[in-house]
């Protein structure tokens, strides 16, 4: 399978770098450090038992013409520069081309959307979890199941051919039928306990289980989340989720969050579609959000102060 990569960030270090062992990878980043560190010593993943891998795509570019289309592309640019990042992008994908977003937060397939067809959309999550070494070299800091859907159920044939494309590369992928945002409502569950608190706080996830002004913070918000999910069509078990969203920061517990790491590098969050998407659709549902709107206010005044 020949699978593109917009972006070479953290994750899509992780998933090019395990991917490419059994398929054509190709690599597009903006970034001209990540791109000529790939060239030199290929990705380079130190992984929790303390070895590092180097993975060699196909090609690594900062060209995205030198690509071509391929049969899936992995979307990795955050939300804010997503439509953007695909126009550029454009001669990777042609009409049979699976574009697939496996990020955090509500909108990035709305994003994608405002440039691919809905009927070639894929999204999902992922377990995996990553922190930056230097460019084109990444912790490999957490590993577990990636799971995938499709907007168009017409597609499920495709997504279980990705999803074997990705377990024959060593990552453990289910293929789920049903609403795919389900699946993107579930992780951010987790994220809405985990990644504000610990950007604010500079701990690591584990904190917001532990610390009991943490946890408490964190039940409000996600008891908001999971009343807003099931407002706008969701079937969730509140107590259920709010012991996954737990477990997921204990299971996590040394990692550096993704929004943390944005706060280390003063780069803009994703906290709009996180704990903002929350209160948006809270918003238009009538039910009142106001723990994630304070932490909504409270990370843009951080980012205010870059």
């Amino acid at each position: 399978m020949k699978i593109g990569f917009l972006g070479c960030g953290n994750m899509g270090s992780i998933y090019a770098g395990y991917l490419s062992q059994v398929h054509d990878v190709y690599v597009f980043d903006v970034s001209e450090a990540t791109i000529d560190s790939v060239k030199k010593n290929g990705i380079l993943i130190d992984e929790p038992d303390g070895t590092t891998l180097s993975f060699r795509p196909k090609m690594a570019t900062t060209n995205p013409d030198d690509i071509g289309p391929c049969d899936l592309m992995i979307v990795f640019v955050k939300y804010m520069f997503l439509a953007d990042a695909l126009r550029n992008a454009h001669a990777m994908f042609d009409d049979h081309t699976m574009v697939m977003s496996l990020q955090n937060g509500i909108g990035n397939t709305d994003e994608i959307a405002k440039v691919v067809p809905t009927n070639q959309i894929l999204c999902g999550t992922t377990a995996h979890g990553g922190n930056t070494i230097a460019p084109g070299h990444v912790r490999h800091a957490g590993t577990g199941a990636t799971q995938i859907g499709t907007i168009d159920p017409a597609n499920m044939d495709k997504v279980r051919e990705i999803a074997a494309a990705f377990e024959a590369a060593g990552l453990p992928c289910d293929a789920k039928e049903g609403n795919p945002l389900n699946l993107v409502w579930h992780k951010l569950f987790a994220n809405i306990v985990i990644n504000a608190q610990t950007a604010l706080l500079n701990v690591q996830n584990k904190f917001t289980n532990d610390n009991e002004d943490a946890h408490y913070l964190g039940d409000k918000m996600v008891r908001e989340a999971i009343a807003v999910a099931n407002a706008t069509g969701g079937h969730f078990d509140v107590e259920e989720e709010v012991k996954g969203a737990f477990n997921v920061a204990v299971l996590t517990g040394e990692n550096r969050s993704s929004m943390l790491q944005d706060v280390d590098n003063k780069r803009r969050t994703e906290i709009d579609i996180i704990n903002g998407a929350v209160v948006k659709l809270g918003a238009e549902a009538g039910i009142p959000t106001p723990y994630n709107d304070f932490i909504v206010h409270m990370i843009h005044a951080k980012q205010a102060t870059y």
